[in-house]
């Protein structure tokens, strides 16, 4: 959920605590009120002790608890169908850096992705000629990348803000590790690549 979806709600749920908190404050008027009073001073005697003996028939005054929790079902409705509406995908398109780290800790490297297409799928290239797609599911993200020595790693995650991203990568050869990214465009760093020379990856 984005920040601007927690404000709305926040706004949301405080006008309705404001509205729930005027309503419970409203008197309530008991039916049949005025026609006793003005029974009671019109006659007096024999009339009168019939009204009293009568009152157990007038109308009893109404709650306020069922107009309260329409409300409430009301507000979560509302939440409900505002947190669906406004789920909106994060636009992976662009150019990423990849932090690749097998999890045997003897080898780091990084690849530089493009995701061209739309908000939902698309193609992937990279600057180790690898080529692939890759589908987005609001925030969850899984691309491929098949490299020259036709190796196919799998990448699978979700962003943490809209220009970073983690998850796990699985590779053809039963290699797999953490991998970790920055859109290019928005100037944060990864960590400094080791061990290059051991050829694992795309040219291994």
């Amino acid at each position: 959920m984005t920040k601007k979806q927690q404000r709305w709600i926040a706004l949301l749920v405080t006008l309705t605590f404001a509205w729930l908190l005027q309503v419970s404050t409203m008197p309530v008027a008991a039916a049949g009120t005025t026609e006793q009073i003005g029974a009671a001073n019109s006659e007096q005697g024999p009339r009168y002790i019939e009204e009293e003996g009568n009152s157990g028939n007038q109308v009893k005054k109404k709650s306020i608890l069922p107009i309260v929790l329409i409300g409430v079902g009301v507000v979560a409705v509302a939440a409900v169908l505002f947190l669906v509406v406004l789920k909106t995908s994060y636009d992976i398109r662009g150019t990423w850096t990849v932090h690749i780290t097998y999890d045997d800790d003897d080898y780091e490297w990084n690849t530089t992705p493009v995701f061209t297409g739309d908000k939902k799928s698309g193609t992937t290239t990279d600057n180790w000629s690898g080529t692939g797609t890759y589908t987005v599911d609001v925030k969850n993200v899984t691309f491929s990348l098949r490299w020259p020595n036709n190796n196919t790693s799998t990448f699978t995650g979700q962003f943490d803000t809209k220009d970073t991203m983690s998850g796990r990568f699985h590779e053809s050869l039963d290699w797999d590790g953490d991998w970790t990214a920055v859109r290019v465009a928005s100037g944060a760093s990864l960590p400094t690549v080791k061990n290059l020379a051991k050829k694992r990856g795309p040219n291994s």
